[in-house]
Parts: structure tokens; C-alpha cells; sequence
């Protein structure tokens, strides 16, 4: 290449106050650079290899024993199966958690209380439960004797003389009740079992009350599991109209059948209450009957109604009344 400019012989005369080392560089030959490479090429080698520099480790104390780990020989595929299986595991450790966490909730307790009179009432009652329910419920028997261990060998019996040891159900009652053979079952103590349901299972969220002179005719399971589910009300029963007390608004429940969130109760100290209502009655007369009027005093309007095919009254005492097709559960 020679340039038009006079008086540069090359483009490196021409550039050379602009370029600096290039002309250093430039003028290297290529074999002396490739002498140089090919010098630092081990002998009887087809490439270059880098020189490593390692210093010997530190000697392990006399009493530690090294070994080799299992971990070294393992390929890449076993490496993800070992960490998949990992992450499985404590996947399922955590599933089993929550689980065990939420089992309180989402098991199905029903509670009966009776007396022995009532016995009869209670064996066909649960009958029907066991006979549509579509899981295993939990049903919880307070009485005078057990059932039948032979066919209810899933009832927990609780003797009513050690609650009411325990739980002083005669704060409860009304000493201004009938003694009448008609309202007799009234001054039983089982009635009253239904306001310490919440100190007697500490460890359930959610129960359901039933009376012994029902019979179920639908499967309860997701009756009580959606029930309370959509509200924050203590507990589900169904509408009563009338005034059966003259402190209640217009409207009252029936609580012979009723599901209880017994979280809310003991949040609300709903115990307490009927407690206080109860002996204000005891000194001044307001109502007449046993265990219903002191929780209707407590609740007052704030209560969830209940789909009214599920306590379907009237068939106590008469036996020619008619119901209807759809009805869930008979009292």
C-alpha cells in the first residue's frame, strides 16, 4: 500500500503519531509468535494445557476420620431424583401438617344428651344418622348408660353423672318449672348439657346438638359442613315465631337442633350468659320451661336460620301429621 500523500513511504509512516505501539506489534513476524506459543506446548502433546498450582491440605486432626461420601459417586440423574424426592417429601410433610391442624373443623360431631327414658328415642335416632350419613361422623353420647357396644361401637359415651360433676349443670336449671308428668323431661339434668358443650370439647371448632326424638332422613354431612360457613353467627337453628318470653324480640329459634360454632361461643362467652340469665330467673320468674328460654335470652336474634326441612316439628305427640316429602329431619 502506498499512499497519494508525499513523503510517506507506508500507512505505518504515515499514522505514526496516532497509533503508538501498533507499530511494535505490527511488525512482529508470525513465526516468531508462533515459536513462542508452540515453546510453551508440552512435549508429545497435541494442545495446551493450563498449569495448576495446589497446595496440599491441612492434616485432619487425630481424631476425626474421613470417609469418602456416597454423594461423590452419584450421577446427575440420581442428583435431581434425590432432590425431587426431597421436595416430594416435604411437600407432603406440610400437607399432612395442615391437615392435622384443620381435622377439628372439618370432622362431623354430633352431640345427643339423654336420659333413661329417652334411650329408646336415641337408638333409632342415631340409626338413621349412621344409615344416610356419607363419612364416619363423631357422634358424642351423654347419658345415664352406653348404647350397645355391639352396634354402636363408634358412640362415645360420656356419663351425665361425671359432667355434671364436673360442669355443675343445676347453675342451669329453673326452679319455677312445671313438676307436671307433661313437662317432667324438662327438669332432667341432660338438657343442660348443651350450654357446656364448649368446655366439654375444648379442642372442636364446630358442633351439632340433636335432640333424641328426631330422625334424620338425608345425609348430614354437608348439611353441617356448609352451615355457619357464609355467616358469622354462633350457631344455625331454626326460626320459631312468637314470643315464648316476654324479654325475646318477635322472633326466637328452636334449639333442639342446632350446629354451634363453639369457637365463636367461647370468643362470645355465650356460657356466661345463659348462666346469668338463668339465675335471674331463679330469683324473678320469667319464663316457665327448662333449657331453651336462658339461650334464646343469650342469642336473641343473632343466630343463622336453618332451611326449615331440617327440623321439621310436630311428631312428638301426633302421629298423624303429615310431612313433607323433602323433609330432612324429623322431630
Amino acid at each position: 500500500f502506498k499512499p497519494a500523500v508525499s513523503g510517506a513511504e507506508t500507512w505505518m509512516e504515515k499514522f505514526d503519531g496516532t497509533w503508538g505501539n501498533a507499530r511494535y506489534y505490527a511488525n512482529i513476524p508470525w513465526s516468531w509468535a508462533r515459536f513462542i506459543a508452540m515453546g510453551n506446548r508440552r512435549r508429545r502433546s497435541s494442545g495446551f494445557q493450563l498449569k495448576l498450582v495446589s497446595h496440599p491440605a491441612p492434616p485432619l486432626p487425630l481424631k476425626m476420620v474421613s470417609h469418602p461420601s456416597p454423594l461423590q459417586d452419584e450421577s446427575i440423574q440420581e442428583r435431581w431424583r434425590r432432590k425431587r424426592r426431597k421436595r416430594r417429601e416435604k411437600k407432603k410433610r406440610l400437607v399432612e401438617k395442615q391437615s392435622n391442624t384443620t381435622v377439628s373443623n372439618t370432622t362431623v360431631h354430633l352431640l345427643y344428651a339423654t336420659d333413661y327414658d329417652a334411650m329408646p328415642g336415641l337408638d333409632a335416632s342415631i340409626r338413621s344418622v349412621l344409615k344416610h350419613a356419607s363419612e364416619r361422623v363423631v357422634i358424642h353420647h351423654v347419658g345415664t348408660e352406653p348404647l350397645k357396644p355391639a352396634i354402636f361401637s363408634d358412640v362415645e359415651f360420656h356419663p351425665l353423672a361425671d359432667v355434671h360433676r364436673i360442669h355443675n349443670l343445676t347453675r342451669f336449671t329453673n326452679p319455677h318449672v312445671s313438676r307436671h308428668r307433661s313437662v317432667r323431661r324438662l327438669t332432667s339434668l341432660a338438657n343442660y348439657v348443651r350450654f357446656v358443650m364448649a368446655d366439654m370439647f375444648p379442642d372442636v371448632g364446630k358442633i351439632m346438638w340433636i335432640d333424641a326424638d328426631t330422625i334424620i332422613r338425608c345425609d348430614i354431612v354437608p348439611f353441617f359442613r356448609s352451615a355457619l360457613s357464609t355467616s358469622n353467627h354462633t350457631i344455625l337453628a331454626r326460626l320459631m315465631g312468637g314470643r315464648p318470653v316476654e324479654h325475646l324480640g318477635k322472633v326466637s329459634f328452636n334449639a333442639g337442633v342446632m350446629v354451634v360454632d363453639l369457637d365463636r361461643w367461647r370468643a362470645r362467652n355465650v356460657t356466661a350468659k345463659v348462666e346469668e340469665w338463668a339465675a335471674l330467673n331463679a330469683k324473678t320468674k320469667m319464663y316457665s320451661y327448662g333449657s331453651q328460654p336462658p339461650l334464646q335470652l343469650a342469642i336473641g336474634d343473632d343466630f343463622e336460620r336453618m332451611d326449615t326441612n331440617w327440623n321439621v316439628g310436630g311428631f312428638g305427640g301426633n302421629l298423624k301429621v303429615k310431612f313433607p316429602h323433602c323433609a330432612c329431619l324429623l322431630h
